[in-house]
């Protein structure tokens, strides 16, 4: 294992000097090239309600991601042939998905629990402060404060303190943890949700009451990524600028958002060329791009998970036999073919398709409204019940997959009411538990893993933030548990299987369609590369030559 580590770190390392971007193969480009320096226009569905961790939205990580930029080691693209198109490795097993980005090599110890990472020199933020261990000490100790993502990731990764964090001397990471890890470096991996900061530009904006400069990085940024929020207006735009001291450059230098909620007037300025690139389309319009000799929609078949969630905080919604039928009154073939016209990919498991051991033979449900309304009755509820059911009305598609399951349900008597909530309530309910129920297409895993997947969004819901709907199985609970500390192999295999059978029995999450992930742009921009935090990556894009 060691020897399989450091033959990765001296890969990553290699290709580093070789100024690649993310490590890239031949198939997947080079670094953007040094000669363009380029403006893009970009519509976005909504605001960011905040750029620190305290905010859960597509565009909050849309910009977290561009700014920080990611930790020590970063996913390793492949050649995706189907599609055309470079996407992360989760294909692969363990250490193979990964390669290095702020660290040039890593060491872990012989029984597990001591990692050390060698960081390269001269890795310089917007404000010029070189990048040393004191950033990453700062940044975990935060994490451990603000009791946000970085702290749900100390609990995956097995750290307990922000003592396990140390300095050995200025440009060495070393991370003690609990027991022996398989999935420390693709945790790590994804890591830009909280850092690491610039904690010497942090400290300046820090107070006596704020000691973590809270209220700043609430509208700024302080990171070593490739960009640097220069302008936020709430509701109207945001700006971001190119670090001049990130490398390799990015031959985009300027990203400016136009907030435009309605996708049908994003769609429109993507047309007329106003924009060049369009977030959170439908389907439909995705349809409708493909069709223009100017425009492209770039695809990838990603890890969404797009659930209906029954939030087990209400007691009708907590009964197995409610959710159960429910799911055999799920409209699954009418949200395939009506939202996403038959190119979604329909979900029947909790790990997405595209990682490794996900299978489709524990789930028994499909369209069968009759048995739904046998299953509602043994459940006790033969008149069916009164059920509000929230979506983020920044996602078009998710309102209209609400109102088909509010056809069905209402056929086997449930009395639906649909709430349509702008994103940031929307998350804030969500994540507080709130709600009676929702549709949902924010969720995809970052680590390709069933057990991290069961872990992060179905159990142990007194610390995980991101457990929106209150699960909480005690079977499923020492499983993920166990397979945090099980290496890869047979064992771990049979873990994996089951906590794929147990979610189907259970059925906290009713499953629906994984549309992919789509990006619309003019035809004139190249570089994608998708990676499991379903973000569109500014740096690596450029303009194809003529």
């Amino acid at each position: 294992m060691l020897a399989l580590l450091r033959y990765a770190a001296s890969l990553a390392a290699l290709a580093l000097a070789s100024g690649t971007a993310y490590a890239q193969s031949v198939e997947c480009g080079n670094a953007p090239p040094a000669d363009q320096d380029l403006t893009l226009v970009a519509a976005y569905a909504a605001s960011p309600p905040a750029v620190d961790e305290v905010a859960f939205t597509m565009e909050v990580e849309n910009i977290m991601a561009n700014t920080y930029g990611g930790d020590l080691v970063q996913y390793k693209p492949v050649y995706w042939a189907e599609h055309k198109v470079c996407g992360a490795g989760t294909n692969q097993e363990g250490p193979k998905q990964v390669t290095g980005r702020w660290a040039e090599s890593w060491t872990e110890s012989a029984d597990g629990k001591t990692w050390s990472f060698k960081l390269r020199r001269g890795i310089k933020s917007y404000f010029g402060n070189e990048m040393t261990c004191a950033d990453h000490q700062w940044s975990w100790a935060r994490g451990f404060e603000m009791k946000a993502v970085k702290f749900f990731f100390t609990k995956v990764m097995l750290l307990d303190k922000p003592e396990d964090v140390t300095c050995p001397d200025p440009y060495t990471v070393q991370f003690k943890i609990k027991d022996r890890n398989p999935l420390f470096l693709q945790l790590l991996a994804m890591n830009y949700y909280g850092g690491p900061f610039d904690s010497t530009e942090a400290k300046k904006r820090a107070t006596a009451s704020d000691p973590w400069a809270k209220e700043w990085l609430k509208n700024n940024t302080a990171g070593f990524g490739p960009y640097h929020l220069e302008k936020h207006v709430p509701g109207e735009e945001l700006v971001l600028v190119r670090n001049p001291n990130f490398q390799p450059r990015p031959a985009v230098g300027r990203v400016i958002a136009k907030i435009v909620p309605d996708s049908a007037t994003r769609l429109a300025l993507l047309k007329r060329g106003q924009v060049d690139y369009a977030m959170r389309l439908r389907q439909r319009e995705y349809n409708e791009i493909e069709s223009d000799a100017n425009l492209q929609v770039i695809y990838h078949p990603a890890n969404f998970i797009p659930y209906f969630g029954p939030v087990q905080t209400n007691p009708i919604m907590a009964k197995q036999g409610v959710r159960q039928a429910m799911a055999w009154a799920m409209p699954y073939n009418d949200i395939l073919n009506k939202v996403y016209f038959g190119k979604g990919l329909p979900i029947k498991t909790i790990t997405p398709a595209i990682y490794p051991n996900s299978t489709e033979k524990f789930w028994p449900y499909k369209e069968d409204l009759a048995k739904a309304k046998e299953v509602l009755a043994a459940a006790g509820y033969p008149n069916g019940f009164d059920l509000t059911i929230s979506y983020d009305k920044a996602i078009s598609e998710m309102e209209e997959v609400c109102t088909l399951i509010k056809s069905n349900f209402e056929k086997i008597g449930i009395r639906v009411q649909l709430q349509g909530l702008p994103s940031a309530v929307y998350s804030d309910t969500k994540f507080t538990r709130k709600q009676m129920a929702h549709c949902d297409n924010f969720q995809w895993p970052w680590v390709a893993d069933t057990g991290y997947t069961a872990w992060v969004y179905l159990t142990h819901p007194e610390v995980n933030v991101m457990n929106a709907v209150k699960n909480d199985d005690p079977e499923l609970n020492k499983l993920t548990e166990a397979m945090f500390v099980t290496g890869f192999g047979a064992e771990r295999l049979k873990m994996d299987m089951r906590i794929q059978e147990r979610v189907a029995e259970d059925v906290p999450w009713i499953f629906l369609v994984n549309p992919g992930w789509r990006e619309a742009l003019k035809k004139e921009w190249a570089g994608f590369v998708w990676f499991p935090d379903n973000n569109i990556h500014f740096e690596l894009l450029y303009k194809k030559k003529s």
